[in-house]
């Protein structure tokens, strides 16, 4: 029953999640972008945005959009709105256009129209993302999917996940879902689910605050349910078109269920906050990503938990990848006889969209 309620929340956060962002206003994408490269070449069509150094763009005639070096970018001209990410944290939705420069220190990416634009270097512009009208094509993220066994022991293990971001001016959601299953043809399984939902907003140059929702179930624990619904602030400390760094910290609330083989304990408890996101891209192919939250409990003195993901992604054919997962799940002082931790590996393919 109560893994019937579980599902039924995730299902309803992920439906109003939807429905409230399909709600919210949005222009119209044009496709007659003007790129000019330094080379003397020009083209006409859809800037698909900015990222790691490299400018998407497809014109009619391209069945696929290609990829341009951004240093080799002349000038762009587009009448559409974009959401611009500076390396210094700046975050601006507007208008813009980029310049000829005469020199590597001039400021000749302009950001708004008339008196209310200011300009930039071209090498400070992190990323760039069209806002466009329909709600999916504004959607970033990737799907996994994994398959391991062993016929010596008749031992298996799967694993699926999947996450997604949307962002809107300053504000940004990450939704993601992870599950595991593993186990012996003619033995026991185990299994791992959890569900979590990120919301962040920039407050200014480096600070932002946010919040999280996470639902947390592991057999390895005997944890049949963890809720947790925290506030959060931070800094970001390193934000390069390539590498990010970030720290945070708040306050959070826990609700906790374990298995009823253990006298289905349950409990209420007031938890601290801090960790780090780092995300960083090299090589043109490989994504590497982690976060670590540490949460120090505030009501049963010695406790803390650490949760901790971290991802490696390395490009097969565009957005198609061979992935690394690995979690970690610590209880120094699980309020039942439990396993501490709850450790987990896994290689996956995955596509990013």
């Amino acid at each position: 029953m109560l893994k019937h309620y579980v599902n039924l929340g995730i299902r309803v956060v992920v439906i109003c999640f939807v429905i409230c962002v399909v709600a919210l206003p949005a222009s119209a994408k044009r496709k007659d972008d003007i790129v000019f490269l330094k080379n003397g070449d020009r083209l006409t069509g859809e800037i698909k945005g900015l990222q790691r150094g490299e400018l998407r763009f497809k014109a009619s005639y391209m069945s696929d959009a290609v990829s341009l070096d951004w240093s080799k970018v002349d000038r762009l001209q587009t009448r559409d709105k974009f959401m611009v990410f500076l390396t210094d944290g700046t975050l601006v939705t507007d208008f813009v256009r980029l310049t000829s420069a005469s020199g590597n220190g001039n400021d000749n990416f302009v950001i708004g129209n008339a008196q209310d634009a200011f300009t930039v270097k071209q090498i400070d512009v992190l990323a760039l993302r069209p806002v466009e009208a329909r709600f999916w094509s504004q959607l970033e993220g990737s799907i996994d999917f994994g398959f391991n066994f062993t016929s010596g022991n008749d031992q298996y293990q799967t694993e699926f996940s999947a996450s997604t971001t949307y962002r809107k001016g300053d504000h940004s959601i990450t939704a993601s879902v992870d599950s595991v299953f593993s186990g012996q043809t003619q033995g026991t399984s185990l299994s791992r689910k959890e569900f979590t939902l990120d919301y962040r907003k920039q407050l200014s140059r480096q600070w932002f605050v946010g919040g999280l929702f996470d639902l947390l179930s592991s057999d390895q624990q005997d944890l049949s349910l963890r809720t947790t619904v925290g506030g959060l602030a931070g800094r970001n400390l390193l934000q390069t078109e390539r590498t990010r760094f970030s720290l945070f910290g708040g306050l959070a609330g826990t609700r906790e269920h374990y298995s009823e083989t253990l006298g289905q304990p349950r409990a209420t408890n007031a938890d601290a906050i801090t960790g780090f996101d780092f995300n960083t891209f090299r090589f043109k192919t490989t994504d590497i990503s982690s976060r670590v939250i540490v949460y120090p409990s505030l009501t049963v003195p010695g406790r803390t938990r650490l949760q901790a993901t971290s991802d490696l992604k390395i490009e097969i054919f565009k957005d198609l990848y061979w992935g690394f997962h690995i979690y970690e799940n610590f209880d120094s002082k699980p309020p039942v006889k439990a396993d501490k931790n709850d450790l987990g590996i896994s290689t996956s393919v995955g596509w990013k969209f």
